[in-house]
């Protein structure tokens, strides 16, 4: 696995053969599903409220932004056109109709790998005066605040020498927190920024691009929610949070957390912790969710940071095979001080210290691209485990 140039967060795909041109987006499938699903969706559910701004830009230009559920993408398709824009996205999210999402544009690629063909399909479809539009993060939100965002993609933008156009989202995350159930309606707002212009992409230092990148996608959903009033009252309103918040801060024990309705419940010492209608914790230390992922990343940078750091988990193993992940046996991942292993049968991915610098994971599973397949695996016990895993892998990084 290649690692370390300029653009970082593409893959590579390892072949010589001459590649297809990438399919423009078709106005035609774009304007079917504004006027079908987007318009309705978005005027009666979540009241996507922006200015106007991205239908009046001229393209080629480029467009980050944050990635916290896929409203946001919908968001962004309803804000571009007419601009027909081409998104760049992960390999997996195609895989059930991947004959009609290409049709919409998109430009597949595996997470966290590098892609040298990628940058060629980009300056393409610029070149054809369209938009190109990139989540930096490579991941959904984990608590509603930014992830982390590489140096690569500012390095793009001084290669491709074209506007930089960032999109903030607020209220993203909590229409669909990636630990949530259900979908909750609620307005999300949008902020447009050029923040970079095709002259200064050609002068400015990418350092400086990447640190407009920073400061423009910065976001914290649960304080949005609290400075505009946003009150959420559903009666799933924390079912699944322990997936997040899996340290008890009573106890300190890991993985014993559990929830119902609007309350998180420890099943080791009986504290319970209520999530109120505006976000905020009641009945315990932390008053903010994100004040208790703060608390448990410091668990786990002291983690990492002992002498003989070990942690080892057992997962099933699947492959991505075609349109579907095929189970192909019992999994072993190993994290320690030299980076992660994981071991699948005969087959052995050794990942240094330092080139998964954070984890592709949901709830319940783990996802791993190599140049050998894309994998599957799939959390056999402990609750919140995933995310740990993704702490764990963040902390040995910094």
């Amino acid at each position: 696995m290649s690692h370390g140039n300029a653009v970082g967060f593409f893959v590579y795909r390892g072949s010589v053969m001459k590649k297809k041109k990438p399919i423009l987006a078709s106005k035609f499938l774009i304007k079917a599903g504004i006027t079908f699903y987007g318009k309705r969706y978005f005027s009666k559910r979540v009241k996507l409220i922006d200015e106007g701004v991205l239908s009046q830009l001229k393209a080629p230009f480029v467009v980050v932004a944050n990635h916290a559920s896929f409203a946001d993408v919908a968001g962004m398709v309803m804000m571009l056109y007419p601009n027909c824009a081409s998104f760049v996205i992960s390999e997996t999210q195609i895989i059930k109709w991947p004959k009609l999402i290409n049709r919409f544009g998109v430009l597949p690629k595996k997470q966290f790998t590098v892609d040298t063909s990628l940058i060629r399909d980009i300056k393409y479809v610029l070149s054809k005066n369209r938009p190109v539009v990139i989540y930096p993060e490579a991941k959904l939100s984990a608590d509603g605040r930014q992830s982390i965002i590489k140096p690569a993609v500012a390095k793009l933008i001084k290669m491709l020498k074209v506007p930089l156009v960032t999109v903030r989202f607020n209220g993203n995350y909590l229409h669909k927190p990636r630990w949530a159930k259900t979908k909750r309606f609620l307005p999300m707002t949008a902020d447009v920024q050029l923040a970079v212009t095709a002259d200064e992409a050609k002068t400015i230092s990418a350092e400086e691009i990447h640190s407009r990148i920073i400061a423009n996608l910065a976001c914290d959903d649960y304080a949005y929610q609290l400075a505009n009033n946003i009150h959420i009252d559903t009666p799933d309103l924390a079912e699944g949070i322990e997936h997040l918040l899996y340290k008890c801060p009573v106890c300190n024990e890991e993985f014993v957390m559990t929830s119902k309705g609007n309350t998180l419940t420890c099943t080791k010492c009986g504290l319970q912790v209520v999530q109120n209608t505006l976000g905020q914790l009641e009945g315990c230390r932390f008053d903010k969710v994100t004040d208790w992922v703060d608390w448990q990343r410091d668990c786990c940078r002291q983690e990492v940071l002992q002498e003989g750091y070990r942690t080892q988990k057992w997962f099933v193993a699947e492959q991505l095979d075609g349109k579907k992940y095929v189970e192909i046996g019992p999994a072993e991942l190993v994290h320690d001080h030299t980076g992660v292993t994981l071991t699948i049968g005969e087959n052995v991915e050794f990942f240094k210290k330092g080139v998964l610098y954070t984890l592709s994971f949901d709830n319940d599973h783990l996802y791993f691209a190599t140049e050998k397949a894309i994998y599957r695996l799939v959390r056999q016990d402990q609750v919140g485990s995933t995310f740990k895993l993704n702490l764990l892998v963040e902390e040995q990084c910094k």
